[in-house]
């Protein structure tokens, strides 16, 4: 396994975000209205969570699927997710999403939420999702933007923007850490990434319509601002900290 991947090992170890039942909810909710206004979801589907952690997500989906499959690198997070979560319909396993250990074309729906970015080749992970994703089947992806603002996991300003040597400095001066592992990527750099995929876009219809989309945590309508938000937002595409789409795969691609 990559070494550059070694504080993935342990991720979930005394972060409290992984195992909050709460907010992970929320997010839960999110995916599942967003799957369910594209294409009703099929009872005898098979879903994989791909970085599954604890498990909380991928516990929620068992209600929705006749069989749902978490994997992580994180041994830890999954043997959590097995004694809380394991179901007759809900699996957990310690797998790479560089090389899953499924058949091809054999996944109905794949969960990719903010997952790119924290692998060291993302194109092999599209390349594996692509692989095991059924013909007919659809993919969840929620990606973070490399010029959002405030970078999401360090809550650090225009972090996300700077070569890897400044990133890994910025850290270091502002005591969040030694080393920036995260690689994003741009609004053409992901659009290139999923070159193999056709995209229906759901950014701009969770901010039209929060609450559709169990959004008002990170979308609140009752700002002054969200009004502006709402009329800039299509303009202000490239900008958006985090997009939301729904893949499928492209027909005739090799």
């Amino acid at each position: 396994m990559n070494p550059k991947r070694g504080y993935q090992l342990h991720l979930s170890r005394g972060d409290t975000v992984l195992k909050n039942v709460e907010g992970r909810s929320r997010k839960y909710q999110k995916i599942i209205s967003v799957l369910k206004d594209f294409r009703p979801i099929k009872p005898v589907s098979t879903c994989l969570d791909i970085g599954c952690s604890s498990g909380v997500i991928t516990s929620s989906l068992g209600e929705h699927f006749f069989r749902v499959l978490g994997v992580d690198i994180d041994q830890e997070a999954v043997q959590y997710a097995k004694d809380h979560f394991s179901s007759p319909g809900v699996q957990f396993m310690l797998a790479d999403a560089m090389n899953f250990p499924f058949k091809e074309n054999s996944i109905d729906v794949i969960i990719c939420n903010h997952i790119y970015e924290h692998v060291p080749q993302a194109e092999q992970l599209m390349e594996e999702i692509y692989r095991v994703l059924k013909e007919s089947g659809v993919c969840y992806f929620a990606a973070g933007n490399k010029y959002m603002v405030i970078e999401g996991h360090y809550g650090l300003p225009f972090l996300s923007w700077l070569p890897k040597f400044l990133a890994d400095l910025y850290l270091r001066l502002t005591g969040k850490g030694d080393s920036y592992y995260e690689s994003h990527r741009s609004l053409w750099g992901l659009r290139q990434l999923l070159r193999r995929f056709d995209i229906k876009d759901y950014t701009l219809p969770i901010i039209r319509d929060p609450e559709k989309f169990f959004s008002t945590d990170i979308i609140h309508k009752e700002l002054s601002l969200y009004g502006w938000i709402r009329l800039l937002a299509p303009v202000l595409y490239p900008w958006i900290p985090t997009y939301i789409w729904v893949l499928t795969r492209k027909r005739g691609t090799p």
